[in-house]
């Protein structure tokens, strides 16, 4: 089930963040993660459509993907 989300956080050098989903959870995610979008490309406050791991050590995104291209705003 895909959830929409906002970066809340970028860590540049771990290529890492986090994410707050429409559910109110906060979510980390990293790069491997990113469909469709580079590391780089992100900033905070962009919304995101994605997936949730519950994972033992807490929640993770997978396949983020980016609602709104920069080009297109």
């Amino acid at each position: 089930m895909k959830i929409r989300g906002s970066i809340t956080q970028l860590m540049r050098s771990g290529r890492r963040g986090y994410l707050l989903g429409e559910d109110g959870h906060i979510v980390a995610f990293d790069e491997s993660s990113l469909r469709g979008i580079e590391p780089h490309e992100l900033a905070v406050g962009d919304w995101v459509e994605y997936e949730e791991l519950d994972r033992m050590e807490g929640r993770r995104a997978s396949r983020i993907q980016p609602l709104i291209q920069r080009g297109e705003e």
